[in-house]
């Protein structure tokens, strides 16, 4: 499976490029490390990790249920 990061929020890093949140991932558990690199807080900035094949939230910073 491919993974992809995407949020309503800016998503920056003082240590990982921009590029870093537009790219694919082959693993979930790298998208995810890298997701939560992307906001100051996960809990309040929600940041989802998206399946690229199926299109389904595989996974989401914020308490909400998937949708």
């Amino acid at each position: 499976m491919i993974y992809r990061i995407e949020s309503d929020y800016p998503l920056t890093s003082d240590w990982l490029p921009a590029t870093a949140f537009k790219q694919h991932y082959a693993t979930e558990s790298t998208a995810v490390a890298t997701a939560i690199e992307g906001v100051d807080d996960p809990e309040e900035q929600e940041v989802r990790v998206i399946c690229v094949e199926t299109g389904e939230v595989v996974w989401r910073s914020t308490d909400e249920e998937y949708e």
